[in-house]
């Protein structure tokens, strides 16, 4: 299912946690972002984040709630996985999940990362395990 189609969206149990303890003005970001989802697919997702291996990408999205609230997401076809929702906090977020997920925890700067969107408007890079 290609972006725009309508996706349904899913979070894994940590990240079920981590949205029911977001307050304020998190919250109702969170809260439209997911609205986003279902509507835009990947569009709405962010950009790739870094494989292990030096100049790939991984399968999972980072979008930015706001200052320091991250969303990490993946895709299946019709769905969207919140895979993690965590409080940037220097490196430590992505040092928490760069094991588990399978990323580099550091690297490029956001803006030398691609679009979670290919141009076809499917994820530009495949599915991924989840939490």
């Amino acid at each position: 299912m290609a972006s725009g189609s309508g996706f349904g969206v899913r979070a894994t149990r940590s990240a079920e946690r981590a949205i029911r303890g977001l307050r304020g003005t998190t919250a109702r970001r969170y809260a439209q972002f997911e609205t986003e989802l279902r509507a835009q697919g990947c569009r709405a997702a962010g950009y790739r984040l870094l494989a292990p291996n030096h100049g790939e990408f991984s399968s999972y999205c980072c979008k930015h709630l706001d200052r320091r609230w991250r969303v990490l997401t993946t895709f299946d076809p019709g769905l969207v996985t919140i895979v993690a929702v965590g409080e940037h906090d220097g490196e430590a977020f992505y040092q928490q999940v760069a094991s588990t997920l399978g990323i580099r925890p550091v690297g490029s700067k956001r803006e030398a990362k691609p679009p979670c969107c290919g141009n076809d408007g499917w994820p530009s890079v495949g599915t991924a395990r989840h939490l």
